[in-house]
């Protein structure tokens, strides 16, 4: 399978053209947004597939427990995670685990999806949160139940687009596919200890892949699916390099982010040094909150008292919970 390279710098002309192309596609002026699932590469399997993810079901709520500006176009955010969830994990061939292999079953307890201006540029952030169990398909019994958290973000220049609905919906694509991706993988490899090739997403054309490709379709996301702390090692320390471009700073910090736990060694370096960067720091504050230790806690209490962009002040406010975004369950216990 051949992994694309993806060109983050762009010209002028190339962005006019793939705002006429977007305005194409999707249509100006204010609106529901449509949520689309990433198209992955599918990798060879050996045998049966040894994880069965089942449609999410939706919210006991809906109305509380979806908010997005607007609202979202049928089928909706339960459909949408779970086809990309669903779609990451056959395409990364995963292997390994208990004879029979698993099956698992989400309900959406919560989905949002912000989106603001600040200094030029559009940005989105997203929320999702399942309450998911997972069964032995041999004989059924519970193996894991707990809350997979999802967060992602993307980031779009205002002047390069004709019209501000046609950046959020390019920037919704890109966090969702970002984040369906990660999900499961923090189940198939971080609860489940699963291993699997890498996976890559398929473009139509090159404009598309500009359009769309977000921080997981660069190498540094390549490793941050992985969630190894070796593999992810040599992009901590580009997160830290004044030289590279600001997507690529991001996605490194967002390696980080998916490499983070608890129980493993903090690759941020000795002294983080929030950046100056509103789309950096968001996938800073990610990782320190996927670390979710007293020293990564603090600082993320320190960081909410200086930050002054809303959308990142809101996402420090919903990083207040006990234990940050570390990944948490148990075995066996009540149903999520």
């Amino acid at each position: 399978m051949r992994t694309k390279t993806i060109a983050w710098t762009l010209s002028l002309a190339a962005y006019a053209t793939l705002a006429t192309s977007a305005t194409l596609a999707t249509g100006c002026g204010s609106g529901p947004l449509a949520l689309h699932t990433p198209t992955l590469s599918p990798n060879p399997r050996q045998g049966p597939p040894v994880l069965d993810f089942e449609p999410i079901s939706p919210p006991l709520d809906p109305e509380a427990a979806i908010v997005v500006p607007g609202g979202v176009r049928a089928p909706g955010p339960a459909a949408v995670l779970a086809s990309g969830i669903r779609s990451e994990i056959e395409a990364r061939a995963f292997h390994g685990g208990e004879p029979g292999g698993y099956v698992a079953r989400c309900r959406l307890d919560r989905f949002a999806l912000r989106r603001a201006s600040d200094k030029g540029h559009g940005y989105v952030i997203v929320y999702a949160d399942l309450g998911c169990e997972v069964k032995r398909k041999a004989d059924q019994a519970p193996v894991w139940r707990g809350e997979l958290r999802g967060r992602s973000a993307a980031l779009g220049t205002l002047q390069y687009f004709s019209d501000s609905s046609v950046m959020d919906q390019i920037l919704a694509d890109r966090a969702i596919s970002d984040m369906t991706r990660e999900l499961a993988s923090d189940l198939a490899i971080r609860v489940l200890d699963l291993e699997g090739k890498p996976s890559a997403r398929v473009f139509a054309d090159q404009d598309a892949e500009r359009q769309l490709a977000g921080v997981n379709d660069t190498p540094a996301g390549a490793a941050a699916l992985t969630q190894d702390p070796e593999t992810v090692r040599p992009f901590a320390d580009a997160a830290h390099r004044r030289d590279l471009d600001d997507v690529s700073r991001a996605a490194a910090w967002n390696a980080v982010a998916m490499a983070s736990a608890p129980d493993r060694p903090w690759l941020g370096g000795i002294e983080t040094g929030i950046d100056k960067n509103t789309f950096i720091r968001f996938f800073q504050y990610k990782a320190l909150a996927r670390h979710a230790t007293p020293p990564t806690l603090r600082e993320l209490r320190t960081a909410r008292g200086s930050e002054e962009n809303d959308l990142l002040l809101e996402f420090l406010k919903d990083l207040e919970v006990p234990g940050g975004l570390a990944l948490t369950g148990r075995f066996p216990g009540p149903g999520p």
